[in-house]
């Protein structure tokens, strides 16, 4: 297999990864007012609200644009595993 290949597998299975362990990417939207709208993509549809569900934490920060993980590092299946519970 050539390296380009396996670079693209690598970056691929990394992705998907990071997305069941409830990884989130995040796009901060400033608004003129002083405050801002926040754009989450998660692989997870749906999800409850923290307290009952994860809330995020921005761990890398790239201007408007971050990666987040649930803030108490548990991915969001382990709660549907215990029948919903969080």
């Amino acid at each position: 297999m050539p390296v380009w290949m396996r670079a693209v597998v690598i970056a691929i299975w990394t992705i998907c990864i990071y997305g069941i362990l409830g990884g989130a990417f995040v796009y901060r939207q400033d608004l003129p007012s002083g405050l801002y709208n926040n754009y989450m993509i998660t692989m997870y549809k749906t999800l409850p609200p923290a307290p009952g569900g994860p809330a995020y934490c921005n761990f890398l920060n790239a201007g408007s644009l971050a990666l987040a993980l649930p803030c108490n590092f548990k991915p969001p299946f382990i709660g549907w595993l215990q029948g919903g519970r969080y």
